[in-house]
């Protein structure tokens, strides 16, 4: 007799409380990209649009290393971490455990999503994936404002917790000498902030690509990064890139500068005909030109 397929896994952390008592919430269970059936995505669809367009995208976008022998492994989760949003995860073809690998979490900006076929940040990300078989991308996405201006990243509470999550489901133990790399871009500069605000980033280096912006309506990423430089957030960071396009007053990352105790430099943008300056920066610029 044919069994009914098994539904995607469920959504989130399920916390299970009995009188006087709650347990800590479960692990957030992954759905693999490359091994989902129609019929599943087809359900998850009506449940959590969402997280079925984050992988309708991703199997779209990054269908050449799903078909690739080895393939790459692309999970999503939805940790508590990232507020239940989706976290979409990418290993290389050919990533070797047993080797130090370098885990960077990218935040990305206005008019795009983490799995966006024509993102500022897709192309840089594809040429990764086969340049350095050891990077392996953690991408969270927002919970709101998607693919558009104003994207809502309120949904950022614990950058590191997030991370053990996302590389927990894509079946990765971090190897003695793991590096840990956090990037930003333009919008996703929020995303950043509220990562180094919460006291939860985890990272070896930053970099930060054009997105030190203020909002109309008052403080917005800029001065929330430089409060949070300002507070002790660097403590454990190495190296702080910066890459700068002049569309913000240079006097916000000269004041960074001040407050980084020597450890943020500026890396000049290479632009890239085609682009803007501001998409350019993601383009070129997610993998600084020189290592720390």
């Amino acid at each position: 007799m044919a069994q009914t397929p098994p539904m995607p896994n469920p959504i989130g952390p399920r916390t299970v409380t009995a009188p006087g008592a709650t347990t800590p919430a479960a692990p957030p269970r992954t759905l693999d990209v490359g091994s989902i059936t129609r019929d599943e995505l087809a359900r998850l669809k009506q449940s959590s649009p969402a997280l079925a367009r984050t992988i309708e995208q991703a199997k779209t976008t990054y269908a050449d290393f799903l078909s690739r022998t080895p393939a790459a492994r692309i999970t999503v989760t939805t940790p508590a971490g990232n507020g239940g949003a989706p976290v979409l995860t990418l290993v290389p073809p050919g990533f070797d455990p047993s080797k130090p690998a370098t885990v960077q979490t990218h935040f990305h900006g206005d008019h795009t999503s983490v799995a966006a076929p024509n993102g500022s940040h897709t192309g840089n990300l594809k040429e990764q994936l086969t340049k350095d078989p050891q990077r392996v991308w953690v991408l969270p996405e927002a919970q709101g404002n998607v693919g558009a201006a104003g994207t809502n990243w309120n949904n950022v509470k614990d950058q590191s917790g997030t991370v053990r999550d996302a590389l927990a489901g894509a079946g990765v133990s971090a190897a003695s000498g793991t590096k840990h790399v956090v990037s930003a871009h333009s919008a996703g500069g929020r995303a950043l902030a509220a990562a180094m605000t919460s006291g939860t980033l985890k990272a070896d280096q930053l970099v930060l690509l054009d997105c030190l912006y203020e909002r109309e309506a008052g403080p917005g990423a800029n001065t929330a990064i430089l409060t949070a430089v300002k507070n002790g957030a660097l403590a454990q960071v190495k190296d702080v890139v910066v890459v700068a396009t002049g569309s913000y007053p240079a006097d916000r990352n000269d004041k960074l500068i001040a407050a980084g105790g020597g450890k943020v430099r500026m890396e000049t943008l290479v632009p890239r005909q085609g682009l803007s300056n501001h998409e350019a920066s993601a383009r070129n610029h997610l993998v600084p030109k020189q290592s720390w």
